[in-house]
């Protein structure tokens, strides 16, 4: 999964939720600092488990998640 702005979006459901990086990196199995380059954009692949896996937290599927517009209402 590629996308530029795929990390921002992570981070607006995150925030939208009111849940920290930490809390997030956690239920992902993940570390907090990877969970911040994801977000900022300094990973910008992700494969398709964590993929699934931020899918399933949130409660969306994978094309929601890839087609989320930036500033969306989500």
């Amino acid at each position: 999964m590629y996308s530029k702005d795929f990390g921002f979006k992570i981070k607006q459901l995150r925030e939208k939720r009111g849940i920290s990086q930490e809390q997030l990196a956690e239920a992902l199995k993940i570390s907090q600092s990877k969970l911040s380059k994801i977000e900022n954009g300094r990973i910008k692949k992700i494969d398709f488990i964590l993929m699934d896996k931020l899918c399933q937290h949130f409660s969306i599927t994978i094309d929601k998640l890839i087609n989320i517009p930036n500033g969306a209402d989500l």
